[in-house]
């Protein structure tokens, strides 16, 4: 028998199963999809959304925020200086 023979008698048996695994492919691939859309649902519910947008106004502290912020800094360094601490560390010479 002649390879084109068995070609030609093999060749409805061999579509057949090449149409069989294009189909679980297919199925396969459908099915991944559907768990990645799951997978991204469920990371939403659990993290929140992928980026959180700020607002302009949301990049500015308001006034009392900066007087607060202040007072703390100057309470910081006057107990500093009545503890007569060296308010920057000094790096040793060798």
């Amino acid at each position: 028998m002649s390879i084109a023979a068995l070609r030609d008698e093999n060749e409805p048996q061999t579509q057949a199963a090449l149409s069989e695994h294009q189909g679980a492919l297919a199925a396969s691939e459908e099915a991944r999809r559907r768990l990645e859309i799951i997978l991204g649902e469920l990371r939403r519910e659990k993290f929140g959304a992928k980026s959180e947008k700020l607002r302009p106004d949301q990049y500015h502290l308001p006034p009392e925020d900066l007087e607060i912020a202040q007072g703390i800094l100057d309470a910081a360094q006057e107990a500093q200086s009545l503890a007569g601490a060296d308010p920057l560390p000094r790096r040793r010479t060798s």
